[in-house]
């Protein structure tokens, strides 16, 4: 008479768990990849791809070996971290700013916003 008991206790307890969310992290090193929704601060990984579409937002790209992808509409402001790309699209916005970067790389397409004020040493520029 105690199986169906622990039975129900132990299929209430599966079904709990299921319903959890889960929090979005990645291991240092990983090909994770994110798409950026509303405003992100300060992001600070390693090895992570940023997709920031229109109406999304970055203030402080950093972080170690990452990948922004600033899509139309997009807009990534101030930056820094060490061996980051951040690649432009036409018609997304990058806002370069005097921080810590070394080994970083803007790419930029014709019809990208790019603002080159007060950048420190360890950013290139190129365009596509």
């Amino acid at each position: 008479m105690r199986i169906i008991p622990t039975g129900i206790c132990l299929l209430a307890a599966l079904l709990f768990l299921t319903q959890c969310e889960t929090m979005e992290s990645s291991a240092p090193g990983s090909d994770a990849s994110k798409v950026v929704t509303g405003t992100l601060f300060y992001p600070d990984e390693r090895g992570v791809t940023y997709r920031v579409p229109a109406g999304a937002q970055i203030i402080g790209a950093g972080g170690v070996d990452c990948v922004y992808l600033i899509e139309n509409g997009g807009s990534v402001t101030a930056h820094s971290g060490n061996g980051n790309r951040y690649r432009v699209k036409a018609g997304g916005h990058f806002q370069g700013f005097t921080h810590p970067a070394s080994n970083c790389t803007v790419t930029y397409e014709a019809g990208a916003v790019v603002e080159q004020e007060q950048l420190g040493p360890g950013t290139t520029f190129v365009s596509s």
